[in-house]
């Protein structure tokens, strides 16, 4: 067993799919396929069942799952240890960012950072607020900027701040999204984010608050897919205030005047490496950058 093999599973265990899987640890899927045959042939347990919708858990791989987060963690924390008691600034960070640099203030946080600590490395990935959740979770990543209204267990964040969503249609139906009450917006055609991200947590605060569920026509894995389809014309959706209200003013939106919800922006790491000079370096970099006070 190994520490690469304990990654895949948890990976394969979080996203249900061994392309999915694959594509977010950076191998192939015979590559990942290999690895959880191989620790199921070490554990002498099977993990997986396959079902018309992925990969399951078995009950013993649902057991084993949450020790495979504890052992991957309390490595993290040994290296971030290790690197405290080197005393070192020089090092790598792989972090998660969703796709818009601009929003998390990736450029001033580099020139902060080669002006202050130029012997930190920064790999960034582009990721879904969900996905980088859950590779922070698993130590995959070091941290990650990502939405939502709140972390994980074991996991420490920084707000950054606050972000409004309205309602957008297509251009075509701006009409029809001035006039529409709750129900009329909800029967059209959604387009959606999986489960446990941002984007479904506010569709639920306008919604399901109101008994009311949204029909849900294609579901995407990022913001910027959901606004270049209700450009198209496809459906509509939740995008960030300032893109839809300029999407809006360029003739690409139609804006329901109903529907204000809210989100915030987050920079997570894992509890256990608080202690990392590494990250306590980088964390400086983001407060400075955001504003915000030093730690007490």
């Amino acid at each position: 067993m190994d520490l690469t093999q304990l990654r895949t599973f948890v990976a394969v265990a979080q996203e249900g799919r061994l392309t999915r899987a694959a594509e977010r640890l950076h191998i192939s899927q015979p590559a990942a396929s290999a690895h959880i045959r191989t620790l199921e042939a070490e554990l002498e347990v099977q993990l997986f069942a396959r079902t018309n919708r992925g990969l399951e858990l078995t009950p013993a791989g649902r057991r084993l799952a949450e020790s495979a987060e504890r052992v991957l963690g309390s490595a993290v924390e040994l290296t971030s240890l290790a690197r405290s008691l080197r005393g070192s600034l020089a090092g790598r960070l792989d972090l998660g960012s969703n796709a818009d640099p601009v929003l998390n203030r990736l450029g001033p946080l580099m020139i902060w950072l080669r002006d202050h600590q130029p012997l930190i490395e920064l790999n960034l990935e582009v990721r879904s607020s969900l996905a980088t959740r859950q590779g922070v979770r698993a130590g995959e990543l070091d941290g990650g900027f990502l939405l939502g209204s709140g972390v994980d267990k074991g996991l420490l964040a920084l707000s950054l701040a606050t972000l409004e969503y309205r309602i957008a249609g297509p251009h075509a139906w701006a009409a029809r999204m001035r006039e529409a009450d709750w129900k009329e917006l909800a029967v059209l055609p959604w387009i959606v984010t999986a489960p446990g991200t941002s984007n479904a947590e506010m569709r639920d605060q306008l919604f399901r608050s109101r008994g009311l569920e949204i029909d849900a026509a294609i579901e995407v894995n990022n913001d910027l897919l959901v606004r270049t389809l209700i450009s198209d014309g496809v459906g509509i959706g939740l995008v960030r205030r300032d893109l839809a209200e300029e999407g809006e003013r360029q003739g690409h939106f139609g804006l329901a005047p109903i529907g204000l919800a809210t989100t915030s922006l987050l920079f997570v790491f894992a509890q256990a490496r608080r202690d990392d000079p590494l990250l306590q370096a980088l964390s400086d970099g983001i407060r400075a950058v955001w504003g915000l006070p030093a730690p007490a």
